[in-house]
């Protein structure tokens, strides 16, 4: 029910709402959010340390579903609870925003394989120059969408390629 309702108000927020796209390089991307599903976390993590080598500041937020029981408390990672944003009172998303939205982003990049409305509703309010990921709609949600990977992959392997896709991608635009 409640995806349902966010479904609508993203619907209704990309009609009305734009936002001014820059389109940075990447050598001018200081500050990253990197947004995934923990059923990613191992590659995840790798790409992460190769962020962190190049220099960039990386700030991370991950959806973790009910059937994943594992722990992520040692790590850094913000890790968003199916049980809590499913629920109609008490869900945190709009504590989330709050935070993201004090924070500048020169970037956001989406490593979800599939469509995950709430990640997705956080991405709409993040205000960042270049948000970019695997297209999953015909919503407007990225200024860079990759609209194919290579399929019959494994899952781990299309996530370390949609990184090295991302980077690659923003490494060849040109600024100005």
């Amino acid at each position: 029910m409640y995806s349902y309702i966010l479904e609508n108000k993203l619907k209704r927020m990309y009609k009305r709402k734009s936002r001014e796209r820059h389109f940075l390089n990447w050598k001018d991307i200081h500050t990253i959010l990197v947004l995934f599903d923990t059923s990613h976390f191992d590659e995840v993590a790798v790409f992460m340390k190769q962020l962190k080598k190049l220099g960039k500041k990386v700030t991370v937020y991950a959806y973790q579903k009910k059937e994943d029981q594992r722990n992520y408390s040692n790590t850094n990672y913000r890790i968003i609870l199916e049980k809590e944003v499913g629920r109609w009172f008490g869900n945190p998303l709009r504590t989330i925003i709050h935070e993201l939205q004090k924070e500048t982003f020169d970037a956001v990049i989406d490593l979800t394989l599939n469509r995950n409305i709430y990640l997705e509703y956080l991405l709409a309010h993040i205000p960042a120059s270049v948000k970019t990921g695997l297209k999953k709609t015909n919503s407007p949600q990225y200024d860079l969408a990759i609209t194919t990977l290579f399929t019959g992959e494994a899952e781990s392997y299309q996530v370390q390629e949609l990184g090295k896709q991302i980077v690659y991608y923003l490494d060849r635009i040109g600024t100005g």
